[in-house]
């Protein structure tokens, strides 16, 4: 080999191997979460995404109050406790690859929280169909009580996925269990070609982040001070809401099933 040849072969390499190192996945995506249990309601998420992390903000935050309302079922009224909002700072979902934190409002109350590990041992299924301009595949996993079905695509080869959901090859864009309590849907992607999406996350926040068994304790405190409040606008003489902690299907009234009390 001549070394004007070697020369270019080396040139040639370096920009090859330069290129394979600066490519990674970045982008925006913009979620709805549907929830329908007690209640149906929406939240919806913007997402940034990179080979790093994702962090996930709440975006058009319904701000509605507290309040007991009465619902006509089957010709007989029933009390239902609409948990509507004060705080207006935004719910979030973070994911560093090493450590995965969320928050939930209540109220004026907002609880950072560091999820257990979980071993996201998908189902992977032959049936493909496309999300916008992406080719999906369908995945399948039970978690925390409920059995799922994703489609994620491999065109986004990132771990990454909307509100608790990662593990798979590619970019998770929809998520619903089979009961449809819990239905997440992609509205908008967009990719950066320029491979430039800093995430901007304050990590003082997790400083203190509860485990998952202390905010099970926090939210029934916190559950148990809203039925406080708003038995105290009940007329007189009137019985106040009791919160029974030991109630055995108190989880199947929220989204995630715990098997332990813990």
């Amino acid at each position: 080999m001549t070394i004007k040849r070697l020369i270019l072969c080396c040139v040639i390499f370096s920009y090859l191997n330069s290129q394979s190192q600066s490519k990674g996945y970045c982008g925006v995506i913009e979620y709805t979460i549907a929830k329908n249990i007690a209640y149906d309601y929406k939240e919806d998420y913007k997402m940034i995404f990179n080979d790093i992390a994702s962090y996930s903000e709440e975006i058009n935050i319904d701000k509605s109050k507290a309040e007991l309302v009465k619902d006509n079922v089957e010709g007989m009224l029933t009390n239902k406790i609409i948990n509507g909002r004060k705080n207006e700072t935004p719910a979030f979902y973070y994911n560093n690859k090493e450590n995965f934190y969320f928050s939930e409002i209540w109220d004026n109350a907002v609880i950072v929280v560091k999820e257990n590990q979980f071993d996201w041992n998908w189902k992977l299924h032959s049936e493909i169909k496309n999300i916008g301009n992406f080719q999906c595949q369908k995945a399948s996993i039970k978690f925390r009580g409920r059995n799922y079905i994703a489609w994620f695509t491999s065109q986004i080869p990132v771990k990454y996925g909307p509100w608790k959901f990662q593990g798979l090859s590619g970019l998770i864009l929809e998520v619903y269990d089979e009961n449809y309590y819990l239905h997440i849907t992609t509205s908008s992607i967009k990719i950066d070609e320029s491979n430039d999406c800093p995430i901007t996350f304050n990590p003082v926040v997790l400083k203190d982040a509860f485990t998952i068994g202390e905010y099970r304790k926090k939210i029934i405190d916190l559950a148990k001070e809203q039925f406080a409040r708003i038995s105290s606008k009940f007329p007189k003489g009137t019985p106040p809401l009791i919160l029974d902690e030991n109630c055995e299907d108190c989880d199947s009234g929220r989204i995630e099933i715990f098997d332990e009390k813990k």
